[in-house]
């Protein structure tokens, strides 16, 4: 993934990540969790552990492939091509994220 290109990514890539984010980092989930942390672990309760993983190895590797893209291309892969609705402002805020689904 090059600067120069629009970021798209295959969401098809990414679906375990896509349903995670769909589910719950979706337009209300301020109101039922305090944090995009607080919805990672309340995911790790309701999923075993091989789903939790693999959400967890796509968003990692989501980050890998856009290490070189601006954070504003990495936010708006989340929210137009996976669905996520959670606003993230940083990066990091995301790499936390990913940390929660440890």
């Amino acid at each position: 993934m090059s600067r120069g290109d629009d970021s798209r990514i295959d969401p098809a890539d990414y679906s375990a990540l896509s349903n995670f984010l769909r589910g719950y980092l979706h337009e209300d989930s301020a109101l039922e969790y305090e944090s995009p942390r607080a919805a990672a672990q309340a995911f790790r309760k309701d999923a075993d552990e091989r789903e939790t993983s693999i959400v967890r190895s796509e968003l990692d590797h989501l980050l890998q492939v856009t290490s070189a893209v601006p954070e504003s291309q990495l936010i708006r892969i989340l929210a137009d091509q996976l669905g996520c609705r959670r606003h993230f402002r940083t990066r990091k805020e995301v790499e936390q994220l990913r940390d929660a689904l440890k």
